[in-house]
């Protein structure tokens, strides 16, 4: 038997379950998953044990269309896996209702933009980092060369100390002690 799956999670700004919760049960869920987490975590142990139990032909129901993910998206991703798992979605706040030609003419519009979206994002960024690269630029992440923990990794490399003896003497990390040695080796084969 199909079962109606609600999802409910706070926001930063509503701190409250009750309106959802309220929602969901006069929508006649079966069950409720509740998460009181903020938008940021990526914890969300009730939407997990909720995707976890979801079968073909179920129906998630949520109050608010953006209370289902992180991001804008995170909800498109979500309800693109339940389309392809055959589970039917429905947002009350947007008369979003996937099993609709309507709402899934709605939820490929919203995939749409957020397609735009990225594809804009990459554009701008390509774009500064061009005339950026023309002028000698670095582009990217920093090279990550400290000057002082340089100088301590090469004159531990000059004493002769093994990698291991210089994170014990200077307190640079390991990976950071081979980075230096590596670069600085490279250096003297030049």
């Amino acid at each position: 038997m199909n079962k109606v799956f609600g999802y409910a999670r706070v926001s930063t700004v509503d701190q409250n379950l009750d309106t959802q919760l309220d929602i969901l049960t006069k929508a006649g869920c079966d069950r409720i998953f509740p998460d009181k987490i903020s938008g940021l975590s990526v914890q969300r142990p009730a939407l997990d044990e909720m995707l976890s139990q979801l079968r073909e032909g179920d129906t998630v129901l949520v109050a608010r269309f953006f209370r289902l993910g992180r991001s804008r998206d995170h909800v498109i991703h979500l309800v693109h896996s339940f389309h392809e798992r055959g589970i039917h979605f429905k947002a009350l706040d947007l008369s979003i209702d996937t099993t609709t030609p309507a709402g899934k003419f709605m939820l490929a519009i919203f995939a749409a933009l957020a397609e735009y979206d990225r594809e804009s994002i990459l554009e701008k960024t390509r774009a500064g980092q061009q005339p950026a690269a023309a002028q000698g630029k670095h582009i990217g992440r920093p090279a990550g060369f400290d000057a002082a923990k340089l100088a301590k990794v090469e004159k531990a490399l000059d004493k002769g100390l093994s990698v291991t003896e210089t994170v014990a003497l200077t307190g640079i990390s390991l990976s950071s002690v081979k980075r230096y040695r590596k670069h600085l080796q490279a250096l003297v084969s030049h």
